[in-house]
């Protein structure tokens, strides 16, 4: 968020010839003390950033500062098409495609919107209200204000006040990252669990320590436990699909076998599970009983 809100300072400055710090926190919604510290991270990374206190005083960059089109190629410019196209799910559609019309290079060099990469961030079912949520969080995380939500986790519901600070989207969802005040630190809440959230009107100040955190996949090709699993023919896109093909091979009969480490083991029994016959773990030995266990003990539930 601040990375963004600085690039932004620095737009407004390359459009107006000077402006304030008060004219900046109020466009941005920030206080002016946090446009002080964003003029001073922009001085310390090479930009000509000049302010002047007092009447006739206000920020500006200095003459020799120029920004021009030319530093971005034409591949350039359709990387950043694609990526303003695939924000019209998400964002008002009359503001991106106003923002792709002033990025238009001139008839010398016309840059065509469509392109070829298509990115939709919307899920499929659109009465899912995942979008709104997504609208409502951007306002807090612009805005600093906390947000409380009941989020749904393995260990149940609970009710939970955040502090956000990024919208992540990995691998077909979306999560928030922020610091969760129950929980005393910085914690990433998947927004699908998220229900009941509630943008307050309590205002926090940004922590220094926030760091964008890295999404890890339940399993890995270096970290915990190696699990070998035969699955039939018929799901190898499956595997491949979500294990890569790096990590699966077939065997003498034809079938699938997929190897790969895991430190969640829970998570193994739930995704193979599902394949009924059509999957079954090898080894570890202790594993294949456990599952064995799990599809025993499932199994009692339709016997009453």
């Amino acid at each position: 968020m601040k990375t963004n809100r600085m690039f932004g300072i620095l737009c407004k400055l390359l459009e107006n010839e000077k402006t304030t710090a008060k004219e900046l926190s109020d466009y941005f919604e920030v206080s002016v003390r946090t446009i002080h510290r964003d003029l001073l991270d922009l001085s310390s990374a090479g930009f000509p950033v000049v302010t002047q206190q007092g009447i006739g005083g206000g920020v500006y960059l200095l003459d020799n500062f120029r920004y021009s089109k030319t530093a971005l190629n034409k591949n350039e410019m359709s990387l950043i098409f694609a990526g303003l196209n695939s924000l019209t799910a998400i964002e008002d559609s009359v503001n991106i495609k106003t923002l792709l019309a002033k990025l238009q290079l001139n008839n010398g060099n016309k840059m065509l919107l469509e392109n070829d990469i298509v990115v939709d961030f919307s899920a499929w079912n659109n009465n899912s209200g995942l979008i709104e949520k997504i609208k409502s969080i951007r306002k807090a995380i612009a805005i600093n204000v906390l947000v409380e939500i009941k989020y749904y986790g393995g260990a149940g519901s609970s009710q939970r006040t955040i502090e956000p600070y990024k919208l992540i989207f990995k691998k077909e969802n979306w999560y928030l990252s922020g610091f969760c005040r129950k929980s005393n630190g910085f914690r990433i809440f998947k927004l699908n669990r998220m229900v009941e959230m509630i943008l307050t009107d309590i205002h926090f100040e940004e922590r220094l320590d926030y760091v964008i955190p890295e999404l890890k996949e339940d399993f890995t090709n270096a970290v915990g436990e190696t699990v070998t699993v035969r699955m039939d023919n018929s799901l190898e896109f499956l595997a491949i699909d979500f294990f890569g093909i790096k990590n699966t091979h077939k065997d003498n009969d034809g079938n699938i076998v997929v190897t790969f480490e895991t430190k969640n083991i829970e998570w193994v029994f739930g995704v193979f599970s599902q394949f009924g016959q059509k999957a079954e773990i090898i080894s570890p030995k202790p594993m294949r009983e456990q599952m064995k266990k799990f599809l025993e003990q499932a199994i009692k539930q339709y016997e009453t």
